[in-house]
């Protein structure tokens, strides 16, 4: 089956267990999942607003996720599972963060800015929320990657972003 979009790769951290994750956009709505290298075609339709039906392989399911920066509580059958996804550059650089960890803030995928929390000059803490973008038929919270105050933001409301572009600025 030919994708029609390029794969994000992501580290999931599911408790103790690390994970491989490589997602590509088919059509509307389905993507190709792979973990650990097994894939799966989800077919996914948003339900409520943090709430989705998802068609893997003949079964269905209905998933909760709530997202905040890289984590998830994900609520499938009535259990929550929390899941943090790094992509490749956060891989790269979480040795890094206990230092304060890079002031650039940028798009881990594609998708369109919903809202900005924050304003230039605000004094922001590590984790707090600057931004919404919704990738992916879900809206992310993006966090500041360490305190400081937000020197530049970079996109508005309704803007579409690029994967790696710069969406902000913490000095």
């Amino acid at each position: 089956m030919a994708s029609s979009g390029r794969p994000t790769r992501f580290t999931a951290l599911v408790g103790d267990a690390t994970r491989i994750v490589e997602v590509v956009p088919l059509a509307e709505g389905r993507f190709q999942i792979s973990v650990d290298g097994q894939s799966r075609i989800v077919d996914s339709r948003r339900t409520g607003s943090a709430t989705f039906s998802l068609l893997i392989e003949h079964a269905t399911a209905e998933v909760s996720v709530l997202a905040r920066g890289d984590s998830y509580a994900v609520e499938v059958g009535g259990r929550t599972h929390r899941i943090r996804l790094l992509d490749e550059r956060a891989v790269r650089a979480r040795g890094h963060a206990v230092g304060g960890g890079s002031g650039e803030v940028r798009a881990v995928m594609p998708g369109k800015v919903t809202a900005v929390l924050v304003e230039v000059g605000a004094s922001v803490e590590p984790g707090q929320g600057l931004l919404v973008i919704e990738a992916m038929k879900m809206e992310n919270e993006v966090p500041s990657p360490r305190a400081g105050t937000v020197k530049e933001l970079r996109v508005a409301p309704g803007q579409a972003v690029e994967s790696g572009e710069l969406l902000a600025v913490i000095e």
